[in-house]
């Protein structure tokens, strides 16, 4: 490498280039690398956008509270009305002491992608619709 570098800017210049490189090379690439990871996924993450699809009651067939109390929130598998299992997150107290052998659920469609997700509601919700 110092015989290219020497090539190029001459003998004096080289050595001072590959020390830099040497000692300073690893840490810019780094830095260079983190940013092109950062912009890309801040170009290509999509904006989150969803639309509301429907409220539901579901069975739930576990629910655990958050550091053993439902002040903190609960985590809770449920099946959903398709038959198949997932796990839903509540922090918040109201909701989370709603959950019991059966649970109101809002499923959401993110408009990009289609993926649905679903988020606990308190059980008005279910029983207006």
């Amino acid at each position: 490498m110092l015989n290219i570098l020497s090539a190029i800017f001459g003998p004096h210049r080289a050595v001072s280039i590959y020390a830099f490189v040497k000692t300073k090379g690893l840490a810019i690439a780094g830095g260079l690398g983190l940013i092109v990871i950062a912009v890309g996924l801040l170009v290509l993450n999509d904006d989150g956008k969803h639309e509301h699809d429907a409220f539901m009651t579901v069975d739930v067939l576990t629910a655990t509270p958050i550091n053993g109390d439902l002040k903190n929130g609960v985590i809770a598998s449920v099946r959903l009305p398709d038959g198949t299992a997932t796990s839903i997150t509540a922090t918040e107290a109201p909701i989370a002491q709603s959950v019991g052998t059966s649970a109101c659920i809002e499923k959401r469609v993110y408009v990009e992608s289609g993926e649905p997700r679903y988020r606990f509601k308190l059980p008005r919700y279910c029983e207006a619709s």
